[in-house]
């Protein structure tokens, strides 16, 4: 399954025993300058410091006072951190001991969701992006409140056609926050990802995102739109994007043909 612009990974039931054992994770270093803010950043760090096996299951991580003093961190912002982590299932914290990286459980596991136009070229698939259109909308009832804005505040709809080797895959829905001062040109929101949409300096620009998975049959206009057949199998990616300091800048959902897309699940390296 393949979900557009950002690097996502669902933990599944992850848990285990601990060993006391400390790895040090120094390389890289908090940019003041990058939008994220400084806890994503750690995290992050942290984040590939697991998935890439440095840090393994058992191994006690670096206390807070050192954390912060290697990356010129508060404790507040290592604390937050360590609890983002430990919420996705990689991290758990033993009273008097320190915080352990968990060990994985073989039933469950995590599935990498690629952006959609670089696993198309890793397949050797051209991409092309139709956009249908785009307008600003007054937020209704349920815009509303995935956006966290009043109901009735200007926001922008789009709607598009993702296509891989000349074939639709994905209808694209989504809407998003809108700031007159930050404008949005229509080529941009015509072409590639969701994080593309927002230049690098953006205050609105996602730095992470929620994301909801369901199963679902085409309706009438969907399978007209992606060449299938009304009431086809389908996946429905719901997306609830966040900027800095959890400001949420898009919601929408992507709908997959059932019959072009499967999910694959991998656990965290030993």
């Amino acid at each position: 399954m393949h979900w557009e612009g950002i690097y996502v990974y669902t933990f599944i039931n992850i848990s285990g025993a601990s060993r006391a054992k400390t790895i040090e994770v120094n390389e890289k270093k908090i940019d003041p300058d990058d939008y994220a803010p400084a806890y994503h950043q750690l995290a992050q760090i942290l984040r590939e410091k697991i998935m890439g096996g440095e840090l393994r299951p058992g191994d006690r991580i670096p206390s807070e006072e050192e954390l912060g003093a290697e990356y010129g961190l508060s404790r507040m912002t290592v604390r937050r951190a360590i609890s983002t982590l430990s919420e996705e299932g990689l991290l758990r914290g033993e009273r008097g001991r320190g915080t352990f990286v968990v060990e994985p459980r073989v039933d469950g596991g995590l599935f990498l969701i690629p952006d959609f136009h670089t696993e198309m070229r890793n397949r050797g698939f051209s991409t092309r992006v139709r956009l249908l259109g785009v307008k600003a909308v007054k937020a209704g009832g349920v815009p509303a409140e995935k956006l966290g804005v009043r109901r009735g505040r200007k926001v922008l709809y789009l709607e598009r056609v993702l296509e891989g080797n000349r074939e639709p895959l994905v209808f694209d829905r989504k809407y998003i926050l809108y700031d007159k001062t930050q404008p949005l040109l229509e080529e941009e929101l015509g072409y590639g990802s969701t994080a593309e949409f927002f230049p690098g300096g953006s205050g609105l620009k996602p730095v992470r995102a929620e994301l909801n998975l369901t199963a679902t049959v085409l309706s009438a206009r969907e399978a007209e739109l992606l060449a299938s057949r009304k009431g086809a199998p389908a996946f429905c990616m719901e997306q609830l994007l966040y900027a800095a300091n959890d400001l949420r800048v898009v919601w929408g959902w992507m709908i997959y043909r059932g019959d072009r897309f499967s999910f694959a699940s991998l656990s965290r390296p030993l």
